[in-house]
């Protein structure tokens, strides 16, 4: 058997907005790093997750993870498959996200790679997911206008922030460097082939309200924290072996370690959370709810210094951005 908790729908609302919040949280660790390679950094985080994940999973499942696996082979090998190949694909589509991260900030990142992320997601979660009974197309366009209008909103504040930082030539230790940027927007068309990667494999190879085909929660997420890995090991992996740097990783001082680890119990204690939320509101209602992590990364980006400086307009821009975010959320939930 396999746990399967009865979640009411409020409680599975506050846990994809908590999963959210812990999403929205863990890049601050990039703050921190100095001048630790971030490839050591990301075989830190996918090594903890995938530890944490099959504990987890052999702890409350034990046999029942391999029996519903098994099972689900028997019937259909291709979710399985997905999943696993999606695993690999987000994170090498997050591997990216992270270097644009360290080039131009969290609050300028997050915007420009969530414009893609929401329309792709939306599409694979309501057209291969499925939309729950009563969730009609027109609330689906609602709350995607409204987490499409947050973005335009953060590149407004964006604009006035970095124009005044310039006039008053404010260093927030980010590159102002026009190829810089350029090269950034490339990062993010390329990862932007890869990031729907967790979207496809959450619609797809998990069982919910909407697909009644799947796996059951603790064996998705241990297929897909195993594909994770190695996708972390694809990207990251194959850098430090090039680099030479794999001694980095054992050299480094727990007070390094802990950022890569901590990130790891965020991400996919975030991931477990959303996914028991999604069983219960099917991925066209939780995967819009994930994306207000937006909100959190960019307060944490505030709260490291990223608006120094800024004019009052620019905070203004910034609260109709979180105004946005709480409007789509609403519009997807309440009907």
């Amino acid at each position: 058997m396999n746990f399967a908790p009865l979640v009411p729908q409020p409680a599975a609302i506050f846990m994809a907005l908590l999963a959210a919040s812990m999403w929205g949280s863990w890049f601050i660790s990039l703050k921190h790093l100095g001048e630790y390679p971030l490839d050591a950094f990301y075989m830190t985080l996918f090594t903890t997750s995938l530890i944490f994940v099959w504990s987890v999973g052999l702890i409350i499942d034990r046999s029942g993870i391999f029996a519903n696996i098994r099972e689900l082979w028997l019937i259909n090998p291709s979710k399985i498959l997905i999943v696993l190949l999606g695993g690999v694909m987000y994170v090498i589509g997050m591997s990216i996200q992270l270097k644009v991260m360290t080039l131009i900030g969290l609050t300028l990142s997050q915007p420009m790679q969530a414009s893609i992320n929401f329309v792709v997601g939306t599409a694979i979660t309501t057209g291969i997911g499925g939309r729950p009974e009563g969730l009609s197309m027109g609330r689906v366009g609602l709350s995607v206008f409204f987490l499409l209008a947050a973005v335009f909103f953060v590149f407004f504040a964006e604009r006035c922030k970095s124009a005044s930082q310039r006039e008053k030539n404010i260093d927030t230790g980010l590159s102002k460097d026009k190829s810089v940027m350029k090269k950034a927007v490339m990062l993010i068309a390329l990862g932007s082939l890869f990031s729907p990667g967790y979207t496809l494999a959450l619609s797809y190879g998990l069982k919910t309200i909407t697909q009644p085909v799947g796996m059951a929660v603790l064996p998705f997420m241990c297929m897909l924290c195993t594909g994770a890995f190695i996708g972390a090991l694809l990207t990251s992996g194959i850098r430090l072996t090039r680099r030479r740097q794999w001694h980095l990783i054992w050299k480094a001082p727990f007070k390094i370690h802990k950022f890569g680890i901590i990130s790891g119990l965020f991400h996919y204690g975030g991931n477990i959370i959303h996914t028991f939320a999604t069983g219960a509101l099917s991925s066209a209602v939780s995967w819009p709810l994930g994306l207000t992590s937006g909100v959190w990364t960019q307060l944490w980006g505030i709260k490291y210094g990223e608006f120094k400086g800024a004019p009052k307009r620019a905070y203004v821009f910034q609260f109709c951005s979180f105004a946005c975010y709480i409007l789509g959320a609403f519009f997807i939930v309440f009907r």
